[in-house]
């Protein structure tokens, strides 16, 4: 996956749009927290009992526009096998945990996981990764759709370049006519280099509901090799953000819009001049409104903790709450996922020793 050379960005902020790397939009609801979570800070926040077991890892978190909170992750099934697991949370119980996918060589990692959308006509949607050859730097997107009856239709590459290269960090996106819109980075222009020569790409294509994909295209030709992507609608189009690669190796983030029929020419957000030779593995998340942005850093006491701000579209801030205690704060943890429902946040993580975790924190806190 390219050179590792973790760091947190910045928030940038874009008329109502601000870019960070956890972030989700805030309301301006408030409730109690239930009596039946369990304190995980004297400061702030609530664990709740997860789904998962402890060999899970690799979650992923989205709100529905009814509110409703899934998540999913990955967890071993067997030897060398993995399957792509979801639930659903109501207040603090969690629905029985279902499958949307399993293989056997699958490409799992810390940083790049798989995701979870619910459409619009009640289908669902998911991407994992599977490996396609020896190099371990070889694998393919997955994406697969339910019927109208529920069950997981097989998967289709929305990439039809047939490379042994990377191909990852996607964003689903539900697109009008019950269809898919995804985003990836796409690798085969590395075909046939040693090590990291060529180009990372950005490509899109839409899928409609029996997995056939339409209006594939070629995005930004040279892109950070492994940054996760990131999308939402806004007036009727498809905003994405990502992290560019220039020839002489500053990554700033630019945006793309998508209005149905032809995406637009990459902008830079602001030329924040960052120069960096290796992949910080680490992109822009997109909300509108009042937000909240998340980072790793530390509760009162010292120990590793995500850290939740809210600001304003103004750029005004107000003090930063831990949403929880982490074991440690190394790569195992993964990327904390950041929603919001209701009068409440939710993240996930993972613990090396407990698996998927996840940690609920009052809207009113962060006042």
């Amino acid at each position: 996956m390219a050179q590792y050379a973790p760091s947190l960005p910045r928030p940038l902020r874009l008329g109502g749009l601000l870019l960070a790397g956890m972030l989700v939009a805030l309301g301006c609801q408030s409730d109690p927290d239930s009596p039946t979570a369990t304190s995980a800070s004297p400061e702030a926040g609530t664990r709740l009992d997860g789904p998962a077991p402890a060999e899970s890892g690799q979650p992923h978190l989205h709100a529905g526009e009814d509110g409703t909170v899934w998540m999913s992750w990955v967890e071993p099934v067997g030897e060398d096998r993995h399957a792509l697991r979801y639930a659903t949370l109501d207040d603090t119980s969690w629905a029985a945990p279902r499958t949307a996918a399993r293989g056997g060589d699958w490409f799992v990692n810390w940083a790049d996981v798989p995701s979870l959308r619910p459409l619009p006509s009640g289908r669902l949607a998911a991407q994992y990764l599977r490996s396609t050859g020896p190099d371990p730097l070889a694998y393919a997107v997955q994406i697969t759709q339910t019927d109208g009856a529920g069950t997981w239709r097989s998967a289709v590459r929305p990439h039809d370049d047939g490379t042994a290269t990377e191909h990852g960090f996607v964003s689903l996106l539900p697109w009008p006519d019950d269809r898919l819109l995804a985003v990836w980075l796409d690798g085969r222009t590395m075909a046939g280099r040693d090590g990291h020569g060529g180009e990372m790409t950005l490509r899109g294509g839409v899928l409609d509901a029996t997995g056939t994909v339409e209006q594939r295209a070629l995005l930004d030709d040279r892109t950070c090799e492994c940054c996760p992507t990131t999308a939402v609608r806004t007036k009727g189009e498809a905003l994405v953000a990502y992290r560019d690669r220039s020839a002489d190796e500053v990554r700033n983030i630019r945006l793309v819009r998508f209005d149905g029929q032809s995406w637009s020419d990459p902008a830079v957000l602001h030329d924040d001049g960052w120069r960096i030779e290796g992949c910080p593995v680490n992109g822009p998340a997109l909300a509108e409104g009042r937000v909240a942005v998340s980072w790793l850093g530390t509760s009162a006491d010292g120990a590793p903790a995500p850290r939740v701000r809210a600001i304003a579209t103004d750029g005004a801030s107000r003090p930063a709450v831990p949403m929880a205690t982490l074991a440690s704060a190394s790569r195992g943890v993964g990327m904390p996922r950041l929603v919001r429902s209701g009068p409440h946040l939710y993240a996930a993580w993972t613990h090396p020793e407990e698996g998927v975790q996840v940690g609920r924190l009052r809207t009113n806190a962060l006042r």
